[in-house]
């Protein structure tokens, strides 16, 4: 059971972008329909188990869910211009190497100095492991290489779901009250931004992308809950192996093409990056 858990965060961020490139929609329509579902949920989920509330708890998980709104905006906007099986490796790893730097330097979850030489060191393959799965072969007119903006928007994305991540363990909130105050700002967050939007939403499209909305309401209960047995940088680690879910599902469900070259680049790629959260695993 434990490992079953272990891994909803996997399946559930790895099946996120799948699901939301198959519902289609804009990025704020695909932001709507995910926050309005966890919104939804966690109401739900805060009335059935009567949780009580703290101030502290609420205003830091407030500022968690605004700092996932910016973030994954900005992560369907990559999506929205390249392929999954290339966008979510560099977000993926970017994720990574941004919350264990913060999981050491503010949470202190670095005991040692051999510790912390190590963590670089694997973030290192892990930088590697994202060049190897992103880089195209020329002869591939299939797929455009990812721009040099949308890896801007990609590393500022990260930087937002860092702090989504880190921000209630740094004010030492932990349970179920961290859900409906950090939904509701996301689902505040997400109408802030929709209102900016120049694109008209439409009802239907943001209907489309519930299902992304449960899978990442999975992910995110599931990584909390781990946080709490695990640590902050040890359990977002063991997350970020949904990598593995969204190259394939890019892959085999959306039909995103490579090259035989362009194979063997990201098989590697994913042996260094499935090495690198072995060894991150270890020494936390």
């Amino acid at each position: 059971m434990s490992l079953l858990i272990y891994s909803l965060p996997a399946l559930g961020w790895g099946l996120m972008p799948i699901v939301s490139k198959k519902a289609g929609g804009t990025p704020v329509e695909q932001l709507l329909g995910t926050t309005f579902t966890a919104f939804g949920i966690s109401i739900i989920l805060s009335f059935l188990m009567g949780v009580e509330y703290t101030l502290t708890g609420t205003i830091a998980a407030l500022i968690s869910g605004s700092f996932w709104a910016g973030g994954q905006y900005l992560q369907f906007q990559a999506l929205a211009t390249g392929a999954v099986s290339k966008v979510m490796p560099l977000s993926n790893g970017t994720q990574l190497l941004f919350t264990s730097l913060a999981s050491g330097i503010l949470l202190r979850e670095w005991q040692n100095l051999k510790q912390v030489l190590i963590t670089l060191l694997l973030l290192l393959v892990i930088l590697v492991a994202i060049y190897l799965v992103t880089m195209n072969q020329k002869q591939n007119k299939q797929q455009e290489s990812i721009s040099l903006q949308t890896i801007l928007m990609i590393c500022t994305s990260s930087l937002c779901l860092m702090g989504y991540v880190v921000t209630t363990s740094l004010f030492h909130v932990k349970g179920l009250q961290i859900f409906l105050p950090q939904a509701f700002a996301m689902f505040l967050s997400s109408c802030v931004i929709a209102k900016f939007d120049q694109e008209k939403q439409e009802l239907s499209r943001i209907s489309r992308n519930v299902l992304t909305g449960i899978f990442w309401t999975i992910a995110n209960i599931s990584l909390f809950y781990i946080a709490t047995q695990l640590g902050v940088g040890l359990s977002y680690t063991i997350s970020q192996l949904c990598i593995f879910v969204s190259i394939m599902g890019g892959i085999l469900l959306l039909k995103e093409k490579k090259t035989k070259i362009e194979m063997i680049h990201t098989i590697i790629g994913v042996l260094l990056f499935f090495s690198a959260i072995l060894g991150l695993s270890h020494f936390k």
